[in-house]
C-alpha cells in the first residue's frame, strides 16, 4: 500500500503526531537543548557530591574537635570553630555555583531570536561551556573527596577549591554572554 502524499490529511496528522504538535523531539536544536539540560544536571550532581563530602568532613571534624560543652570547657576552641566556619563557607560557595548551574537559561525557541542569531551555533557554544562546567565540577568533587577525613581545610586546599569555583564562575559568565548574543 503506498504512503499518503504530503497534501493528504492523514499525512498531516501523522506529521503533527510525530512533531508533537509544534515540538519536534528529533530536530538537532531540540536534541542540543535536551543535552544542555542533561549536561548541567550532571555538573549539578558533581557539585552536590562535593558539598556532601565537605559536610561529611565537617561532621567528622565537629565530632572529633568540638565535643559537647562541660563545666571545665564551656566554650569550644576558637580555632576549631573557625575551621567549622570555613567548611560552611566553602559549602555555601559550592551550593551558590550549583544554583547558578541548575538555573542557567537555555535559549527558547523564539522566532525573534532566530532572526538575530544562529540557533545551532549558539547551542553548540553553550554545549562547549557546559562540558567545561562538568569537567570542573568533577575535579571539584574529586578534590573534596580527597580531603583528610578528620582535619580542617588546609589553606592550599582552600585555594585550590576557590580557584576551581572561580573557573566555574568564569565559565558560567561566558555561558551567559553566549546566551545574550555576544560573539567570542
Amino acid at each position: 500500500m503506498p504512503l499518503p502524499g504530503e497534501n493528504s490529511r492523514l499525512y498531516r496528522i501523522g506529521v503533527m503526531l510525530l512533531n508533537g504538535y509544534g515540538y519536534n523531539w528529533y530536530r538537532q536544536d531540540n536534541r542540543m537543548r535536551t543535552d544542555d539540560l542533561l549536561i548541567r544536571s550532571r555538573a549539578s550532581e558533581h557539585l552536590a557530591s562535593a558539598a556532601a563530602a565537605l559536610r561529611d568532613r565537617e561532621g567528622r571534624f565537629r565530632r572529633k574537635y568540638l565535643p559537647p560543652p562541660t563545666r571545665q570547657h564551656p566554650d569550644p576552641d576558637p580555632q576549631h570553630l573557625a575551621a567549622v566556619q570555613q567548611f560552611r563557607a566553602v559549602v555555601d560557595r559550592i551550593l551558590d555555583i550549583d544554583t547558578k548551574v541548575r538555573g542557567g537559561a537555555v535559549p527558547s525557541e523564539d522566532k525573534i531570536w532566530l532572526r538575530h542569531r544562529d540557533e545551532i551555533d549558539t547551542l553548540h557554544r553553550l554545549g562547549e561551556c557546559d562540558a567545561i562546567v562538568v569537567a570542573a565540577a568533577k575535579e571539584l568533587a574529586d578534590a573534596a573527596a580527597g580531603l583528610p577525613a578528620d582535619a580542617g581545610i588546609d589553606p592550599a586546599d582552600a585555594q585550590r577549591i576557590d580557584r576551581q569555583l572561580g573557573q566555574l564562575s568564569g565559565v558560567l559568565t561566558r555561558r551567559a554572554a553566549v546566551l545574550s548574543g555576544e560573539r567570542p
